[in-house]
């Protein structure tokens, strides 16, 4: 008994130990889409998107990385617009897009594998984006045009009303403490407040996960296999990063604490990822959560889930092995 209590304390000093470091950057992160939710800039660029044509594929990329919605809050938003005449293009690339960037992704990544690690996860998000909207606009005229991507015909409706008929995309926000603070006051440092508590427990909660994960991984399993796998500059470490990420729920943040904790660097100090492998961790984990699948298999049909997983996949596959090339000459 003695030894358990004496395992669960080292554990818990070093995830304490690292959750402190990061607590400087997960804050600015979430200062930072706080101010967004609250000045309702993503809402305001969203209602866009259902105007501009082909031109709303690069414009929905760009809102999933600027938004701070994550992959389980934008999938039932991406149902509402299909609903409301979005084309299906647009809508998967915002999907794609969304989960593998936020203001406070880039701020973590940021801090824990530095400025050059964030601004490649960003352009792969964008570069992902734009090659899922537009090879799923091409297959518009061959089975995958907005009409008839859904398993069954969803009423028009607002999915914030509590009347609204499908529970599955039945929205709850109403109840959530920023949207009472801002029934009850209208005060807009008040519901700042809110929101900026309710990105801390959101964002907190997946940080912890990854060194959680991090800090059991590196007492019970072997570093150097762990690290021979993100620094490998074979294919072989980035096919299997990408397939064993599938199965796991892996947002952006969990994803870049786990690859901090393994390495814990000193302040300054690089981050020896390959680019390849690495494009391999923090872009194809965080595509692939399992909730987004969960609603993908109830809501869309078949091909729908078959395409989303194979622009995911294949996508992140090809940026890895495209950046691995390109990056000794960068």
């Amino acid at each position: 008994m003695e030894s358990v209590l004496s395992l669960l304390a080292e554990l818990g000093a070093e995830l304490l130990r690292e959750f402190l470091y990061i607590l400087p950057y997960l804050a600015f992160g979430v200062f930072l889409e706080a101010v967004i939710r609250t000045l309702k800039w993503h809402v305001k660029i969203r209602t866009a998107l259902t105007r501009y044509g082909l031109l709303a594929i690069p414009l929905a990329a760009l809102l999933g990385v600027a938004s701070p919605l994550c992959a389980c809050a934008t999938l039932p938003l991406v149902i509402s617009l299909l609903v409301g005449g979005l084309p299906l293009a647009p809508a998967m690339a915002l999907l794609v897009t969304s989960p593998l960037m936020s203001p406070a992704s880039f701020t973590m990544l940021s801090g824990m594998l530095g400025g050059e690690w964030a601004l490649t996860v960003a352009v792969c998000a964008v570069v992902l984006g734009l090659f899922a909207g537009y090879v799923t606009h091409f297959l518009g005229r061959y089975g995958f045009s907005t009409e008839v991507v859904f398993r069954q015909e969803l009423p028009k409706g607002n999915f914030h009303d509590p009347a609204y008929p499908v529970e599955e995309l039945r929205c709850d926000c109403g109840q959530q403490l920023s949207h009472r603070v801002d029934r009850c006051t209208h005060n807009k440092f008040l519901v700042f407040g809110a929101r900026f508590w309710e990105g801390s427990l959101k964002i907190g909660k997946f940080a912890l996960i990854g060194l959680v994960i991090e800090v059991v991984a590196m007492k019970f399993i072997p570093n150097g296999w762990i690290t021979g796998l993100l620094e490998g500059e074979g294919i072989a470490p980035i096919f299997t990063l990408t397939l064993a990420a599938i199965p796991l729920h892996l947002p952006q943040v969990t994803a870049a604490s786990m690859v901090y904790g393994f390495y814990l660097p000193d302040p300054g100090q690089t981050i020896p990822l390959a680019a390849g492998p690495g494009i391999a961790m923090l872009v194809g984990g965080p595509v692939t959560a399992l909730p987004v699948m969960a609603v993908f298999i109830s809501m869309f049909k078949p091909r729908v889930l078959a395409l989303y997983i194979t622009l995911c996949v294949g996508g992140t596959i090809s940026l890895a092995l495209l950046w691995r090339l390109v990056s000794p000459l960068v």
